[in-house]
Order: C-alpha cells, then sequence, then structure tokens
C-alpha cells in the first residue's frame, strides 16, 4: 500500500494540531478503527487512518502535532516493521491515545497497556461505562464512549417490514467455543423452533469478526430473515459485545446474548439472558416486534457516535 505520511508533512514554520487513527497491518483488525474514523468524520473532524508502519516513515515534526488513537497496540507493534523505530515515533505524538473495546480488567487489556507505550489516556467504546474498574487497575485517564448510532444507522434501525416474511426464528454464528455448543445444546433441549441458522467454526485468529466464512454479506442476508441473533460468552469475564448488537439490530433483528454472569450484574442493556428459558419466556411475554423496539430505543438514546466521540475527545 502507498503511504500517506507524505501528504502530512509540514512546510518549515508551519504548525498544526491534527488527529490519526493507527491500526495494524493485519485483515481484519480494523472494525474498531473504521468506526473510530467514521464517528469522527461524521463530526466534521479532520482524521488520518495510518497502518502502523506507515508510522515509522513520519517525521518527528508532523507527529509533534498530532494526536493518535492507537488500536491494538500489540498488533501494531508486531506488524509495523521494525517495534523500536515505532514506539519511538509514537512517542513523538502530541498525544496518545489507547482506543479500546473488552473488558479493562482482562489480561489483554492489561497486556495493552505494557506494550511500551506511555498512553495520555483511554477511550473506551462499548454500551457501559467500565471507569471504576478501570482506576483499579491503571492510573492513566479513562473515557467511556458510548457507541452510539451514525446518521444513516439511526435511518435503517427502524421497525421492520413484513415481520411474517421473516422465516429464520434464530441465528447462531460464532466460533465453536464450549460455550456455544452448550448454548446450542441448550436450544435444542429447551425445544426452542429447530428451523433456526447455526454455522459454528474453529477460532480465528481475528477477533473482529465473528463470522469469517459466511462475511458480513452472507450474514447480512441471513439476518434479513431472522428474528433473532444470538451469542454466548467468549471472554474470560462477563462484558456485553456492542459491536455483536449493531449489525443485526440494523438488519432488524434483535440482538440476544445469554450469559448467566452478566445477566446477573442486571446491566442496563436489553436482550441479556441468563438462559434460553429466559429468553423463551420474554419472547411468550412480549414478542419480536416489542423486543426489536426496546433495543432500538435503546441504541438511539445514548446519543450518535460522533457527538460522543468528539465529547470524548476535548476532555482528553
Amino acid at each position: 500500500m502507498e503511504s500517506k505520511a507524505k501528504a502530512c508533512y509540514l512546510r518549515p514554520g508551519m504548525q498544526t494540531k491534527t488527529l490519526a487513527i493507527v491500526r495494524p497491518h493485519a485483515a481484519g483488525d480494523h472494525e474498531l478503527a473504521g468506526r473510530l474514523s467514521k464517528g469522527f468524520r461524521a463530526s466534521s473532524q479532520a482524521v488520518t487512518m495510518y497502518l502502523s508502519s506507515e508510522v515509522c516513515v513520519l517525521s518527528d515534526e508532523v507527529l509533534s502535532g498530532t494526536t493518535l488513537l492507537v488500536a491494538s497496540p500489540k498488533r501494531c507493534i508486531e506488524t509495523s516493521g521494525d517495534e523500536s523505530v515505532f514506539l519511538s515515533k509514537v512517542a513523538c505524538a502530541q498525544k496518545r491515545i489507547l482506543a479500546s473495546i473488552g473488558r479493562v480488567d482482562s489480561s489483554g487489556y492489561l497486556g495493552r497497556l505494557q506494550r511500551g507505550i506511555h498512553f495520555d489516556a483511554v477511550l473506551d467504546l462499548g454500551f457501559a461505562s467500565q471507569e471504576d474498574r478501570h482506576a483499579e487497575i491503571s492510573e492513566v485517564p479513562y473515557h467511556f464512549v458510548f457507541n452510539g448510532p451514525t446518521r444513516e444507522e439511526e435511518l435503517l434501525a427502524k421497525e421492520p417490514a413484513n415481520p411474517e416474511e421473516r422465516t429464520i426464528p434464530w441465528v447462531l454464528v460464532g466460533p465453536k467455543s464450549e460455550s456455544n455448543r452448550d448454548l446450542l445444546g441448550e436450544l435444542f433441549e429447551q425445544g426452542v423452533d429447530p428451523g433456526g441458522f447455526c454455522l459454528l467454526q474453529a477460532r480465528v485468529l481475528s477477533k473482529s469478526t465473528a463470522h469469517p466464512l459466511l462475511g458480513s454479506q452472507g450474514l447480512s442476508a441471513v439476518l434479513s430473515k431472522a428474528r433473532f441473533y444470538l451469542w454466548s460468552a467468549d471472554r474470560e469475564a462477563a462484558y456485553y459485545e456492542s459491536f455483536r448488537f449493531i449489525e443485526p439490530l440494523l438488519a432488524g433483528t434483535v440482538p440476544c446474548k445469554i450469559e448467566s454472569d452478566l445477566a446477573a450484574e442486571g446491566p442496563d442493556i436489553p436482550g441479556v439472558y441468563a438462559s434460553v428459558s429466559a429468553l423463551q419466556a420474554e419472547i411468550r411475554d412480549e414478542g419480536y416486534l416489542a423486543m426489536y423496539r426496546r433495543a432500538r430505543d435503546f441504541y438511539i438514546s445514548g446519543g450518535r457516535l460522533a457527538k460522543n466521540l468528539t465529547e470524548a475527545l476535548r476532555l482528553v
């Protein structure tokens, strides 16, 4: 790929403050970076996207006026081509922000903070603040960002027309993990409609894609005919994956996570169930359309992604 760095060089005596997102040079490691870019651009914030290898050729002068949002720092370092050069260049930046998704007290998160980059702040993209947990493990200033809709997503998240045409009762797509196999077994044990769609596959290196065999277009085609999208815990601690919520919602499908530990915490997120039987009970009592409306209203009520990102960046 042709480097974008040359377009950012400053003329002598010129000063600027710019925003740049840094992502790994690896397939599948762009979901978070892409969403951040979309959100900032929607707020009229100029933002540049760099592969980690491109950062290595930026001048110190450019970096001194640039705030870097680093997604997946471990992968960025590994794919930069030169770890020492990459770290020295990142150190020259005006500010360094860790762009994060996932549980902040997990071993993976702690590893991101210990990879040789001194972060000035954390932007945590998700559905629930983890500020209290973060304060227990790090002194890096923490800022929660609700992973809200873009303008286009607000238009898409409307009540589905012709719900009777949604002939797939449920969809379960993800890694062939013990928790997903248990969930599939529970679906059959509870006598749930057997006409659902299930695709469990070997775990892949990229955690950003839950459906590498189907691809986004393939999953979207399935979801357009489905009522409920199910998944289970695939992390070492209870956590709600906001990215797993958005795609089905925009396809008119109700996102449903089955996780007893998360349900016990009573999160203010709709569609979290301790068991398949708990989900069945709500379907009987509320029905597909009411459950979809509740999920949609929750997503819209958190504010647009562009506004949420802009407000968080002002605090850094």
